[in-house]
């Protein structure tokens, strides 16, 4: 039986930094979150479409982790999601669509998906309605959402903007973690202060808000129990590519807040296993969990002030 499903369209990536280019980087917010999930020891499975340009052998990479791919269907007459990602020296991102993948209805999810404990909804441009998160957000599961999918929209030459989506009260209502970054605040919330936009987005569901690292921002915000904390970011040995942090970030946060009912310490672990995906292009670099347990430690021998709040934990 699976632990955890996670959901929303595959794609590929052009990306640009600083350190060098990749022309189609296999990626997409599920791959990143299944992969990482699964080297954190969950049973995984994914809903995703792709189109008839997507390489089977990508596919592979998950299989190879023993990800289940039931729920994803390649369109033989559809594209693949394809995004353009430029990012600069302080890692914030000019996004461009390439192409735009198939929507992921009800009758796309198997039915041996619909048991699971957790849900991870990461949808990446406007594939994911909400008569698909209905069906998967029944039976007190936990379920976690990254609405950026939902808040893509586009301008004349194909760059992304961002804006407020339709269906946000319905969707929110049944979700347990919101996870999403400064950038994305002002479309979500309509205000770019992290505390107000926290306090209006968990009124309308959830009882947690995850702001993530985003910008070479130093830290994440953490919004629970009515109250805004912050949470050290933990870098990376070599920093290479930021994409996939918050998708990373956001199923790593899910997966040890089941396990330890702790919002904090999740995120702070959330934070040391999303730096393992900066270290190469693409969904290519994840840590299990004692590798992101020993970089925790290393990080709080060299940050004393923080032991108190790991102490149970490490």
């Amino acid at each position: 039986m699976l632990d955890l499903i996670v959901v929303g369209n595959l794609s590929y990536d052009a990306i640009s930094t600083p350190n060098g280019r990749r022309k189609a980087a296999f990626g997409g917010s599920v791959a990143y979150a299944s992969l990482c999930a699964s080297y954190l020891g969950e049973r995984v499975g994914v809903v995703a479409k792709a189109g008839k340009d997507y390489h089977l052998k990508d596919l592979d990479r998950l299989v190879d982790r023993d990800i289940d791919i039931e729920g994803v269907k390649i369109v033989s007459l559809g594209l693949t999601t394809r995004f353009e990602n430029v990012y600069d020296e302080n890692e914030s991102r000019k996004q461009r669509l390439l192409g735009r993948g198939d929507p992921i209805f009800p009758e796309d999810v198997p039915d041996g998906y619909l048991n699971v404990d957790k849900v991870c909804f990461l949808p990446i441009f406007q594939e994911l309605p909400c008569q698909t998160v209905e069906k998967l957000t029944k039976n007190g599961k936990c379920v976690c959402l990254d609405p950026q999918g939902y808040i893509r929209t586009t301008g004349k030459a194909g760059e992304i903007v961002l804006t407020d989506w339709k269906e946000k009260e319905k969707i929110l209502r049944k979700v347990d973690i919101l996870s999403t970054s400064v950038p994305e605040l002002n479309a979500v919330a309509a205000t770019g202060d992290a505390l107000s936009a926290a306090e209006k987005l968990s009124s309308l569901g959830p009882e947690i808000v995850f702001i993530t690292r985003e910008g070479g921002s130093k830290s994440s915000l953490l919004y629970f129990d009515e109250r805004l904390e912050e949470v050290p970011i933990i870098p990376p040995q070599v920093f290479v590519d930021p994409g996939g942090v918050g998708d990373a970030s956001a199923v790593a946060f899910l997966v040890e807040y089941e396990k330890t009912h702790h919002p904090w310490w999740s995120a702070f672990f959330a934070s040391a296993a999303s730096s393992f995906v900066m270290e190469a292009y693409g969904a290519d670099s994840f840590g299990n969990r004692d590798q992101i347990l020993a970089r925790i430690k290393i990080f709080v021998s060299h940050n004393r002030e923080y032991r108190g709040l790991c102490k149970g934990f490490l």
